[in-house]
């Protein structure tokens, strides 16, 4: 394997891992869902989707940022370290969208408690 492509595997491989502690920073919020649920507290069950639809949208922004970030940012001029480029680029792309979509299906769960709640 070439030196371009050990680092490109692990630039991508430290992406993943910021993107994974990014989806698991919410999980030790002061009120658990899960807690929640157990309670039938749909009114803070609405309240967790709605803090969590704003985290998620602002994880879609950074990832879009990054994105614009690397398509700025001029590249070596080795072909390797552009096809590197590319693989990020991809890479923060995907995460943007399926941190847009993760943002859209909390908004639905915070409809869906609002509704059982009546408001």
């Amino acid at each position: 394997m070439t030196k371009n492509g050990s680092l490109v595997k692990g630039v991508v491989a430290a992406l993943m891992m910021v993107g994974i502690v990014a989806c698991s920073e919410n999980s030790s919020s002061p009120q658990a869902p899960q807690d929640l649920v157990a309670k039938n507290d749909h009114a803070g069950l609405e309240t967790w989707y709605l803090k969590e639809a704003a985290h998620l949208r602002q994880r879609t922004k950074d990832m879009t940022a990054m994105v614009e970030q690397y398509q700025k940012t001029p590249g070596p001029s080795t072909p390797g370290a552009v096809s590197a480029k590319i693989v990020l680029v991809q890479h923060c792309q995907a995460l943007e969208s399926m941190y847009s979509k993760a943002a859209d299906e909390a908004d639905a769960m915070a409809r869906a408690h609002r509704d059982l709640i009546g408001r």
